[in-house]
C-alpha cells in the first residue's frame, strides 16, 4: 500500500511543485485522483503543509517525512540511530509523528505494502507511549512499528535523573479502510486530525483519540482525496502569482 518512489524515470518525469524539501511530480497527481497506493512523496508533502500550518504554537509538535523513520528503524546499531536523531530531540517534542512502512527490503526503494502512523506522546497523562495507528484488521504492521519503537527507545531518557524510562507502544483506535489502497489517506487523514487537536485552544488535554473518531472515516478519506488535489493547485497557482508578480517589478 505504498510506494517509496524513486528510480530513473520517477527522476525525468515532470516536476509540478516545489514544497520545502518535497517536489511533487505529475504521477503523484494521478496517484492522488485513484484507486491508487499513496507513495512517500505525498505523504511527506501533506506532513510539511501541516507542520507549517501547526508552527504557530510551539515546536512541541514534529512530523517527520516518512523517509526518516523508515531510516531510523533501519540503521545496524544505536550509535547511528542516536546520530542521526540527534537533531531532531525527540525527547523534547510532545508529539512526534512517524509514518511506518513495512518495506522489509531497504534496497527496494519501492517496496513495502502497507502505511500506518506511530505517535510519540509525551503529552497525554499517559505519556510516555508510542501509540500505533492502523487501519487494517489484526494490526498487521505492528512488527514494522515495534522495530522503529525500539530503535528509539534508548533515546528518550527520563530527563530529570538520565535513567532510560519504560515506553510502552499501545494500539490506538483507528477507524478500518474498506479496500486495499488507501492506508496511506488514513495516516494523512489521522494527523490531520492530531494536528487539528493539537492547535485547538485546549488541545493537549486528554488525548487525541475522540478526534479520530470523529473526524476519520471512510467518507473522509475519500474526500481527502480531492482536497488534496485542490491544495496542490492551489499551491501551483500561488507560486505562479507569485512569479508574475515578481516578473512585473522586473520590467
Amino acid at each position: 500500500m505504498a510506494s517509496t518512489g524513486g528510480g530513473g524515470e520517477d527522476a525525468e518525469e515532470e516536476r509540478v511543485l516545489s514544497y520545502g524539501d518535497v517536489v511533487l511530480r505529475r504521477g503523484d497527481l494521478s496517484i492522488l485522483r485513484g484507486p491508487r497506493f499513496i507513495n512517500d512523496r505525498i505523504i511527506a508533502f501533506y506532513f510539511a503543509h501541516l507542520s507549517l500550518a501547526s508552527a504557530h504554537r510551539d515546536d512541541g509538535l514534529l512530523l517527520l517525512p516518512p523517509s526518516i523513520p523508515y531510516l531510523l528503524a533501519n540503521l545496524p546499531d544505536p550509535a547511528s540511530v542516536a546520530a542521526v536523531a540527534a537533531p531532531l530531540r525527540l525527547a523534547s517534542r510532545r508529539l512526534v509523528l512517524l509514518p511506518v512502512n513495512d518495506n522489509p527490503d531497504v534496497s527496494l526503494p519501492e517496496g513495502g505494502c502497507h502505511w500506518t502512523l506511530l505517535v510519540l506522546d509525551n503529552a497525554s497523562p499517559s505519556a510516555p507511549r508510542f501509540v500505533h495507528h492502523d487501519s487494517l484488521r489484526g494490526a498487521p504492521n505492528l512488527p514494522a512499528a515495534t522495530r522503529l519503537a525500539d530503535a528509539l527507545r534508548p533515546l528518550l531518557a527520563d530527563a530529570s535523573t538520565g535513567s532510560r524510562r519504560r515506553v510502552p507502544l499501545v494500539e490506538g483506535p483507528t477507524p478500518r479502510q474498506p479496500n486495499g489502497y488507501d492506508c496511506g489517506v488514513y495516516v494523512m487523514a489521522i494527523a490531520r486530525a492530531i494536528c487539528g487537536w493539537w492547535s485547538d485552544p485546549s488541545g493537549g488535554e486528554g488525548d487525541w483519540f475522540e478526534a479520530v473518531r470523529r473526524e476519520v472515516d471512510a467518507g473522509s478519506v475519500t474526500a481527502m482525496r480531492a482536497e488534496l488535489l485542490q491544495l496542490i493547485a492551489r499551491l501551483i497557482q500561488d507560486k505562479a502569482n507569485a512569479r508574475s508578480q515578481e516578473g512585473d517589478k522586473e520590467h
